[in-house]
């Protein structure tokens, strides 16, 4: 009678269905990159490996936008959200987050023309910025208020492609753009690599892990930080990145 009841037990565990963790991204290269509906980047990468790596659970990646990712989260549209910093607009209330495993840095562009040396970037009152709608920026802290952004002369767009072409057509004084998407912009782009100048000091550095949400999500920090450890480990997410040409940083 035991044995029977273990194997069935067994088959049940066997044959359980997986847990569903919902993944929430926005468009932010190279983790989440939007070509005309049809999403790719590093956080899908990642989702499709853990999936291969494990059966408990089935990541499932849900796109959001960066300025409703905080109220898809509480309203349980998704769950966690990889690649993400807590800085950038969480409250402790909502979140948790886990180990770093990405780390990052967004830098000023600028017109080699208007632009003649490191000084440029000194002073950006007064100064044309593009930036990304719903990013958060080290030179407004990290606010996206009102407040913040007074004296400042700052457009928000949803397109870092356009962001650095305004840079290159003078169409405006400067652009603030993740340095691995910049790399990636200008390998496509090489022509564009002579005519502006990028900033020494960073707007600002950044560390990415993954976000969980503290009401709904299904899965643990604890949990979380395995299953990081175990694509660390293992060789697989460096693999990844090597077989796309980004490095590991470390900062």
């Amino acid at each position: 009678m035991k044995f029977t009841l273990f194997l069935l037990l067994f088959s049940f565990s066997a044959w359980a269905k997986p847990v569903e963790v919902h993944v929430g991204g926005y468009e932010f290269p190279p983790y989440v990159i939007n070509s005309s509906g049809r999403y790719e980047g590093l956080t899908l990468d990642f989702i499709s490996l853990l999936n291969k790596k494990q059966n408990k659970y089935k990541f499932i990646f849900v796109p959001t936008t960066s300025t409703r990712r905080y109220h898809d989260m509480k309203s349980g549209r998704y769950q966690i959200i990889a690649f993400e910093s807590k800085s950038w607009g969480w409250g402790n209330e909502q979140v948790e987050t886990s180990k770093i495993f990405r780390f990052g840095a967004e830098v000023f562009v600028a017109n080699k023309e208007r632009a003649k040396d490191q000084s440029f970037f000194n002073e950006l009152k007064g100064k044309t910025i593009k930036g990304m709608q719903g990013y958060h920026y080290g030179f407004l802290g990290l606010s996206t208020s009102n407040k913040a952004l007074k004296g400042f002369n700052v457009e928000f767009t949803n397109t870092l492609d356009g962001n650095i072409r305004s840079v290159v057509m003078k169409r405006a004084d400067i652009a603030v753009i993740a340095k691995e998407y910049l790399d990636i912009y200008l390998s496509k782009h090489p022509d564009d690599r002579d005519k502006i100048l990028v900033s020494k000091k960073p707007d600002q550095l950044y560390e990415l892990g993954v976000l969980i949400g503290k009401e709904k999500s299904p899965i643990s920090v604890a949990e979380m930080n395995r299953l990081i450890d175990l694509v660390l480990t293992d060789g697989s997410w460096p693999a990844l990145l090597k077989s796309k040409g980004i490095s590991e940083q470390r900062l």
